[in-house]
């Protein structure tokens, strides 16, 4: 999907030849170059949020957005022990949880490991294979502080549940919709549902910049957060404190450089234009398979996932030309059982209805896109 609007926007960059626009510090250039700020704008305007951040990759999204929810591990006092008159105060890491789906990409369970905050699986839905509410209730604790949703596939997650249940126990909700990119819930789009999204812009999505990343929010507390978290904030805190007196509050953020490049940004945009053509062909193809789409949805159809039923000869017989298509017989090994989360004592996790998807699912995509 790659054409010659592209090839003219990349130029475009290269004649001006700045290929950041960004400074790690309190200036202009904090909030990039002339290229990422309209791709923030454009983007916010086409997804109806207040906040775009483009970062340069979803995964350093995720990482920014667990940041800015406070994710982290401390020690708190566990019991005094009386010993021989002393009193021995006996303190315990107390890690915050997060609870993740065992059925996806790695980053959307490994990254609250950065923090040291434990990943907590909960099982998936057995039509719509995003996270089950009921498994999600079923594993909240007084630790619990957030839940990263998947809208795998390109379906969008059971918002009005899950985040009713987040608002009852004050819990964040992290939206990863790196698949779901024009989906719809309600008529509001997928990474919009929560209270921040993550969006994917690398090679394999419905439009991509090579690698790239679009964090969202309503948020405006986060969304600073975030813009200091991607850019150098101790950098950037500690110049516009002495300049202005202000931003302290802030002044335990570790920042990252997760910043996206001018010509990643100058391709990102051309692709969002793009977008709505794109959807209309991969929704055109979804009649040919008995993908289940949530009430009230609209399916993105990153790939047409659903239970093996039927053979190749028989798709080929319902007048579908299989040579037009990517087929697969296998999506990902629950994530529990990866050697990292088997190391750190996972083996016993028990997502029944993760296992049997597993063994019976097919995955189907449009060749050209993703």
């Amino acid at each position: 999907m790659i054409g010659i609007e592209e090839r003219e926007a990349v130029l475009r960059v290269m004649d001006r030849g700045v290929l950041s626009g960004y400074q790690g510090n309190w200036s202009d250039a904090f909030y990039g170059g002339e290229e990422v700020k309209e791709l923030e704008k454009e983007w916010a305007a086409y997804f109806g949020v207040k906040h775009a951040i483009a970062v340069n990759s979803a995964t350093s999204g995720l990482w920014a957005a667990c940041a800015a929810v406070g994710l982290q591990k401390s020690l708190e006092l566990d019991r005094i022990l009386e010993i021989k008159d002393k009193r021995v105060t006996h303190l315990q890491v107390m890690s915050d949880e997060v609870i993740v789906t065992p059925y996806s990409m790695t980053c959307s369970a490994s990254i609250p490991l950065h923090f040291g905050a434990k990943p907590i699986f909960a099982d998936i839905e057995e039509d719509y294979y995003c996270l089950d509410v009921k498994s999600i209730e079923e594993r909240i604790t007084e630790r619990t502080k957030a839940i990263i949703v998947v809208d795998l596939f390109g379906q969008p997650y059971d918002a009005d549940a899950i985040n009713a249940i987040a608002k009852k126990h004050g819990i964040m909700v992290i939206e990863d919709a790196a698949q779901a990119i024009g989906a719809k819930y309600k008529g509001r789009y997928a990474g919009t549902l929560g209270d921040i999204g993550v969006f994917s812009l690398n090679r394999h999505k419905h439009i991509q910049c090579g690698e790239g990343g679009v964090v969202v929010t309503d948020n405006d507390e986060l969304a600073f957060k975030l813009r200091l978290l991607m850019n150098h904030s101790e950098a950037v805190v500690n110049d516009a404190a002495i300049k202005e007196d202000i931003f302290w509050e802030y002044e335990r953020l570790v920042g990252m450089n997760i910043r996206m490049t001018e010509l990643q940004a100058a391709i990102a945009r051309e692709q969002l234009k793009k977008l709505v053509g794109i959807l209309q062909t991969v929704r055109e193809h979804a009649k040919y398979f008995p993908v289940k789409v949530r009430p009230d949805c609209e399916h993105a159809y990153y790939r047409y996932a659903f239970p093996e039923r039927k053979s190749p000869m028989e798709w080929a017989n319902i007048g579908l030309s299989l040579k037009e298509f990517n087929t697969k017989r296998h999506y990902i090994t629950p994530l529990y059982k990866l050697p990292l989360f088997k190391a750190l004592g996972y083996d016993q996790e028990q997502c029944p209805v993760c296992q049997d998807v597993e063994e019976k699912i097919v995955l189907c995509w449009l060749k050209g896109v993703g």
